[in-house]
């Protein structure tokens, strides 16, 4: 098989990045490298340069596709978000099993916040501010310079899991999808995990320890964060065509910057009033 037959479409900040890890890990399982590749968010083109959001250059990220491989898939956060993803899928898989993971939309907004923050898409450092230019980023106001989809600053609609989940079982019929709430995986992960392999028809791997997976993260240096996030355009020009003249897909060297550049945070905690809203 190299086509894909299950989809981790999201939320954001509610364990998809270590459900798609351990899933990684699984002998009789593939999860695409990169784990968001985002193709089907039509409505809001994030990962995919212009002139590559093609079919065919999608479907190249299962080519190393094992042979005895029984679940094939890919994990992109944004989904469940967006208005058109989960219908395309659809169309293209349509035995495809779709998790959705939620979470309680209290703590989402300051985790996904966080995480804007550190990707260098929002530059409101208090949460509670972010939240109130919500209007403004709507119309095209206030929106970060660096920021990449405008939508994802959306706070509000982006924690309105309970109307996209219903979407979702408009579109997909529910004896293919598995909605997993957060709470439950963070309190048993290894019964969530069992679950999962059930529904997506895969063996116990024995797996039993379940180490922690993209904790909240914050730059010890910003300067530094706004170059190795938003490298220059035209260092980029140059690192593409050495890799295009070199055959070399990869350097590191950015990776390499950003993870000495990168350490764990408690995460900012919200008032009591900014709760209620």
């Amino acid at each position: 098989m190299k086509q894909p037959n299950f989809f981790i479409v999201g939320a954001p900040k509610c364990g998809t990045t270590a459900l798609s890890e351990y899933l990684r890990q699984h002998p009789r399982a593939f999860v695409t490298q990169p784990k968001e590749p985002h193709f089907f968010s039509r409505d809001f083109p994030y990962y995919y340069a212009p002139g590559q959001a093609t079919l065919e250059h999608y479907l190249q990220l299962y080519d190393p596709v094992p042979d005895d491989a029984l679940a094939v898939g890919e994990a992109s956060v944004w989904y469940l978000y967006s208005q058109a993803a989960v219908p395309a899928i659809h169309d293209f898989a349509p035995e495809a099993r779709i998790i959705a993971m939620v979470r309680n939309p209290v703590e989402l907004v300051p985790s996904l916040h966080s995480q804007m923050r550190y990707m260098q898409d929002e530059d409101q450092a208090d949460p509670e501010q972010a939240w109130r230019l919500q209007g403004q980023r709507a119309q095209g106001a206030a929106v970060p310079r660096t920021c990449r989809v405008p939508e994802f600053l959306l706070y509000g609609q982006a924690a309105k899991l309970g109307e996209q989940v219903e979407r979702m079982l408009k579109a997909v019929p529910s004896n293919q999808v598995k909605v997993v709430v957060f709470d439950d995986f963070r309190e048993d992960t290894q019964a969530v995990y069992s679950d999962i392999l059930d529904f997506l028809d895969l063996p116990d791997d024995g797996r039993r320890q379940f180490p922690t997976v993209n904790p909240n993260k914050q730059h010890r240096a910003e300067a530094l964060a706004r170059f190795t996030q938003r490298p220059p355009r035209a260092l980029v020009q140059v690192a593409k065509g050495i890799k295009r003249v070199t055959g070399i897909k990869r350097f590191g060297a950015l990776d390499r910057l950003r993870r000495s550049n990168r350490s764990t945070a408690t995460r900012q905690e919200i008032s009591p009033a900014f709760e209620a809203t």
